[in-house]
């Protein structure tokens, strides 16, 4: 009997650990250009409470993201990455390291403490070319000798992908399986998730590839990880932002208002909330955010629509549409259901598409309004006036990644709720104030967005597997 052509094709794995990872391989269709394209793909996905991140109807052939279990003590381990990320930072002066340092600090106890100024002070030689290897090398001795990585070195050999793609290399459940691929010798292509993920994190792990963004995001790694092939650093976009050209996600304004509970003749402002984790007296911000706009004849009779940030306590909001019905809070997508689906990523788009401006504290967010040209005014003030949460919500935006969002003067900052208030309702009455500068925001920021990162990827995934396979 002749083989079959699916055993001479090029094999693929693909890790979707986050729902991140499925959106921008399942969602996008990436995963159907792929398959359409002659190779044979294999999505890893991720599970949350036992079920996977998304429905797997229509997936096809997939497998479930396994662990790799502790099987000796990890004492060491959080002190180990901490100097590591000290080191990593100093090294290349990345000012996002004090601004989340100061904030992950502001409860240590008198043994944290000193365990900082130890690590600061071992991060001056850490941070040299031959320091920094060392700890690359250390660190990933102790993970191996102290995880279990058999079960996924086990499902890699079974299913024998030429190629490995990571979606999300900051998540911890990838490592293991990178850590894998490179004991088997497969090749790997880390397709980088974020615009922050280059230098708010520590080092990231070592792909044979990368996909990148855009052309800084591109002079980033090369910067960071000088010893990486700039031939092998390729820019595709991000499947990220071909949502917000396709029609199929992009809804009627009527739609969208049935959908968010609103009247077809209401006018809304967008606030993106961001996680309890950095900024836990939000609801009180947007509870005194609806009081200001009841009292302002332009924006008295607007709809403030909370978009819950899906790593965030939901409950902490629950109170607030009781407080001022013109308050909607707006889930990310149904905890019930367990999975994130298309038709979630089409409530976000619409959302922000219909919304007359997009309020948030230094989010990813922004770059999404600014692609669908809604207006983007950046809360840099807390609900408690001082103290460090304010001075987080005022610092983040001089860290590495955001400072060139606001230079670019594609969105405005609101300092207060006097001047976040004012801007708000500057662009209530003209919608087009700094399209030019949005404009300028997404080609710098995002790259092309044109709808067809995904074929841009895929045509690297194909060329990169094909090579691989021989």
């Amino acid at each position: 009997m002749a083989p079959s052509i699916e055993m001479h094709s090029p094999r693929v794995a693909i890790l979707c650990a986050t729902v991140w990872g499925v959106r921008n391989v399942v969602h996008s269709g990436m995963l159907d250009v792929l398959r359409t394209d002659g190779l044979h793909v294999q999505p890893i996905i991720g599970t949350s409470g036992g079920r996977p991140l998304t429905d797997v109807e229509g997936v096809g052939e997939f497998s479930l993201l396994l662990d790799a279990p502790p099987n000796r003590s990890q004492r060491g381990k959080p002190t180990l990455e901490a100097l590591l990320r000290a080191s990593f930072s100093r090294r290349h002066r990345i000012p996002s390291y004090p601004i989340f340092n100061r904030w992950l600090r502001r409860d240590a106890t008198r043994w944290q403490r000193t365990r900082n100024v130890v690590v600061e002070a071992l991060s001056v030689p850490g941070s040299s070319p031959i320091g920094l290897r060392w700890q690359v090398a250390y660190l990933e001795r102790f993970v191996r000798r102290r995880r279990d990585l058999s079960n996924v070195r086990a499902q890699l050999a079974a299913l024998r992908p030429d190629v490995l793609i990571s979606t999300a290399c900051i998540a911890g459940e990838e490592h293991p399986y990178l850590l894998a691929a490179r004991d088997l010798g497969i090749r790997t292509l880390g397709c980088i998730l974020s615009f922050d993920n280059l230098t708010s994190r520590t080092v990231l792990p070592a792909f044979d590839d990368y996909a990148v963004w855009n052309g800084r995001m591109r002079d980033q790694v090369l910067s960071l990880y000088p010893d990486r092939d700039p031939a092998r650093v390729h820019i595709t976009g991000t499947p990220q932002f071909d949502f917000h050209v396709h029609p199929r996600f992009r809804e009627s304004r009527a739609c969208t208002m049935r959908r968010l509970g609103l009247e077809p003749e209401d006018r809304f402002v967008l606030y993106a909330a961001n996680s309890e984790f950095f900024t836990p007296s939000e609801p009180e911000l947007v509870a005194d955010l609806a009081r200001r706009f009841r009292a302002m004849p332009e924006l008295e009779h607007h709809r403030i629509v909370v978009r819950l940030h899906p790593l965030d306590d939901y409950g902490r909001w629950d109170h607030l549409p009781a407080i001022d019905p013109h308050l909607i809070i707006s889930r990310p997508w149904d905890t019930a259901a367990g999975a994130f689906d298309a038709h979630d990523q089409t409530r976000l788009i619409s959302t922000v598409l219909h919304a007359d401006a997009c309020l948030n504290t230094g989010s990813t967010i922004s770059l999404d309004a600014a692609a669908l040209d809604t207006p983007v005014v950046c809360v840099a003030f807390a609900g408690h006036p001082g103290g460090e949460e304010g001075r987080l919500c005022r610092d983040l935006y001089q860290t590495e990644h955001y400072r060139h969002i606001v230079e670019s003067q594609g969105v405005r900052l609101g300092r207060d709720m006097n001047e976040l208030v004012a801007e708000t309702a500057a662009y209530v009455r003209d919608r087009s104030r700094d399209r030019r500068e949005r404009s300028v925001l997404v080609k710098t920021e995002i790259g092309i967005v044109d709808g067809r990162a995904v074929d841009r990827v895929a045509a690297l995934v194909k060329r990169i597997a094909s090579a691989a396979h021989g």
